[in-house]
C-alpha cells in the first residue's frame, strides 16, 4: 500500500465514529459517521439503512436542533456514541398533478409518436464526480453474465461484501427496467461501494466534495474486488457465490482461477524473459495473467492492434539471481488464453514532474470494429483456433451451397409451371437458344483444371485438424472465444486534459448502425459512424477503454 493510500485510509479511520440513529420505533446502532465527509454521504447511508429519501430527511439531536445541508460536523460536536433522530416517510408522498392528467387516447397522433418513439435506457444521477463509476456500471451491465451472475448470489461472505452485492444488483435492477425518462439516483450503490474501497472516497481540498477518479481503476476495482472475490459464472440455476476465497485454476490454465472476474476477462499469457546482459541466467517462460491488455502510446503509435502487439514486447529491468542485482531483461509475451471479452485501456496519462499532475496524451490511435488477434497467440492456441475457424468456413459454405440449389431448384420449378401449353413455337425458340448456347467442358476436360488445388487444399485443412488434435484442448471454458476475433461493443471515454478532472462518458453499441451514448443521467442515440470521432487528437470525447465479446462467426454479418 502507498504511503498516500496508508495516509488517506488513516485520516478516515481517525475522522470516523460511530452513532445511533432513531427512526420511529427502530434503532439502528454503530452507524458510521465521516465527520470529514460533507452530510450528503450521511443521508446517503440512512437511506441506505431506511429508505427515506435524502431530500425528505430531517436529522436532529445535535447543537443548533437540525443537522443542515452544507453544515460541518465537527463544528457540531458529534461524538462517538451519540444518539440522533431521523424524522422522514419512507413512504412515496402522493402530491396532486400540477396539471390536468392528459390520457393517451386523447392525444394527438404526432404527440403519441414523439412520446413512444424513444426507446432508451435510464441514465444514471451524478452525485458528485462519480462520472467515472457511472460510465464503467453502463457497459458492465451489457454483460449478460454479469447481470445473471448477481441476480443468483444467495448471499455469502461478509456483512460488507453482501451490502455491496446487493446495491449492486438492486442498482441493475433499476437500471433494466428504466427508461430515458427517469433518471436512476444511485444513492445506496455509490455509498456502499465508497465504504468498501475509501480510495473512491478521497475528498478534495477543505472537504469541498469527492474527488474525481479513474474510470479504468474502477473498472479494475469492479473485476478484481467484486466479481472475481464473491461471484462465479453462472451454471443452470444453482447460486453463483464463491464456495471458497481461494477457488481451483481453470483447466487448461496456471493463473486464472474459477470465478466471475477471470471467466469473463482473464487473459492468461505465456510470458519469456531473456536476461540481456552477459553472465545472466538462461531464459526462462512463466505463466502471467491479465484482465485488461495495456495499449500503451508513443510517436509511432496509430492503431490499437499494433500498440497492444508492441505492448506485448518490452526491455524491463527486474533482479537477476544470476548477477545479484538488477539487470535488464527482454520480456516477450503470447496469449494463452482468450476470454469471452476483452477489455483494453489506453494508457493516456502520464505524469509530469513540472505540473506533478498526470497530463494526457491526445495523439489519435484508431480501433477497429472486429478485432483480430490470433497472431498474438501462442502456437498452440492457434492451432486449434484455426482448425475450429476451418469447420466454420466448411458449414458456411455447405449452407451457402445447400441455399444455392434451393433456390434453383424453386426457380426451376416455377419456370416449368409458368410454361405455355403450346410447345411447337417453344421448343423451336428453345432449340436456337440451346444452338447459341457455348457447349460446356466436359467431365474429362475439367478433371485436371481444379482437381490439383482442391486437393491441396483438402490436404492442408486436414493437416490443421491433426494439429489440434496433437495438441489437445487449450480452452479453460466452454465460453471462451474460439475464433480469435471480437466485435466492439463498450467504450468509456474521457474528455479533459488531466486525470484528475475532466469528464467519462459511456457508449454502447445497440445495433449494426447505433450506438448509445451514456453520460450520467442524460442518454442519446448516435450513428455508429460517429464512434470514429472517439479516435482522439483534440478535447473532445477520446476513447480511454475499448470494450470488446468474442464473435461466435467469422464475419459481423453472420453474428
Amino acid at each position: 500500500v502507498s504511503r498516500s493510500a496508508a495516509a488517506l485510509q488513516y485520516n478516515i479511520y481517525m475522522s470516523t465514529i460511530n452513532v445511533t440513529v432513531k427512526w420511529g420505533k427502530k434503532k439502528f446502532e454503530a452507524v458510521e459517521l465521516d465527520k470529514s465527509a460533507p452530510v450528503d454521504l450521511f443521508k446517503a447511508q440512512l437511506f441506505a439503512l431506511t429508505n427515506v429519501p435524502v431530500e425528505r430527511q430531517k436529522i436532529m439531536g445535535v447543537k443548533g436542533g437540525t443537522v443542515k445541508d452544507g453544515a460541518d460536523w465537527e463544528a457540531l460536536g458529534v461524538k462517538q456514541g451519540q444518539v440522533l433522530m431521523l424524522m422522514g416517510s419512507a413512504e412515496a408522498v402522493p402530491e396532486a398533478p400540477a396539471e390536468k392528467t392528459i390520457f393517451v387516447e386523447d392525444m394527438p397522433a404526432v404527440d403519441v409518436a414523439a412520446l413512444t418513439a424513444s426507446k432508451n435506457p435510464g441514465g444514471l444521477t451524478n452525485l458528485g464526480n462519480t462520472c467515472y463509476l457511472n460510465s464503467s456500471l453502463q457497459v458492465m451491465i451489457r454483460i449478460p453474465e454479469v447481470s445473471l451472475a448477481l441476480q443468483k448470489y444467495a448471499g455469502t461472505g461478509g456483512e460488507s461484501e453482501k451490502a455491496l452485492l446487493f446495491a449492486m444488483r438492486e442498482l441493475v435492477g433499476e437500471l433494466e427496467r428504466s427508461n430515458a425518462t427517469q433518471e436512476v439516483r444511485p444513492f445506496k450503490f455509490v455509498s456502499v461501494f465508497r465504504q468498501n474501497f475509501p480510495m473512491f472516497a478521497q475528498q478534495a481540498e477543505g472537504g469541498r466534495g469527492f474527488v474525481q477518479q479513474d474510470a479504468q481503476e474502477c473498472w479494475s476495482t469492479l473485476v478484481t474486488n467484486v466479481l472475481a472475490q464473491r461471484l462465479k459464472l453462472p451454471d443452470g440455476g444453482a447460486p453463483s457465490d464463491l464456495d471458497n476465497a481461494s477457488p481451483p485454476l481453470l483447466p487448461h490454465q496456471q493463473e486464472l482461477r474459477d470465478n466471475l472476474g477471470d471467466a469473463l476477462f482473464g487473459v492468461e499469457k505465456v510470458t519469456r524473459y531473456a536476461c540481456a546482459e552477459a553472465g545472466g541466467e538462461e531464459p526462462y517462460e512463466k505463466r502471467e495473467k491479465d484482465t485488461v491488455l495495456k495499449c500503451h502510446i508513443n510517436e509511432k503509435t496509430a492503431h490499437l492492434y499494433t500498440a497492444v502487439e508492441a505492448s506485448l514486447s518490452e526491455s524491463i529491468e527486474k533482479h537477476s539471481a544470476a548477477l545479484g542485482r538488477e539487470a535488464l531483461f527482454d520480456k516477450t509475451e503470447q496469449i494463452a488464453r482468450l476470454p469471452p471479452y476483452l477489455a483494453v485501456n489506453f494508457v493516456r496519462f502520464q505524469y509530469r514532474k513540472d505540473t506533478e499532475k498526470r497530463a494526457k496524451i491526445l495523439r489519435p490511435i484508431s480501433f477497429p470494429d472486429v478485432l483480430d488477434v490470433r497472431n498474438l497467440c501462442t502456437k498452440e492456441l492457434q492451432a486449434n483456433i484455426a482448425s475450429h475457424n476451418n469447420r466454420l468456413e466448411e458449414a458456411r459454405d455447405k449452407a451457402a451451397a445447400d441455399k444455392a440449389s434451393a433456390d434453383k431448384a424453386a426457380a426451376d420449378k416455377a419456370a416449368a409451371a409458368a410454361a405455355p401449353a403450346d410447345t411447337g413455337e417453344h421448343t423451336l425458340a428453345g432449340a436456337a437458344a440451346l444452338a447459341a448456347k457455348p457447349a460446356e467442358p466436359t467431365p474429362m476436360e475439367t478433371e485436371g483444371a481444379g482437381s490439383s488445388g482442391e486437393a491441396d487444399r483438402s490436404k492442408a485443412v486436414e493437416e490443421i485438424h491433426a494439429e489440434a488434435a496433437r495438441i489437445g484442448p487449450v480452452h479453460a471454458l466452454e465460453c471462451d472465444n474460439r475464433t480469435g476475433q471480437y466485435e466492439l461493443f463498450g467504450i468509456i471515454t474521457h474528455q479533459g486534459r488531466t486525470a484528475e478532472g475532466g469528464h467519462y462518458v459511456a457508449w454502447v453499441k445497440r445495433d449494426a448502425k447505433t450506438w448509445l451514448v451514456f453520460d450520467d443521467e442524460t442518454v442519446a442515440e448516435v450513428d455508429a459512424p460517429r464512434i470514429k470521432e472517439l479516435y482522439g487528437g483534440g478535447d473532445w470525447h477520446i476513447a480511454y477503454m475499448c470494450l470488446y465479446r468474442k464473435m461466435e462467426t467469422l464475419s459481423l454479418e453472420e453474428e
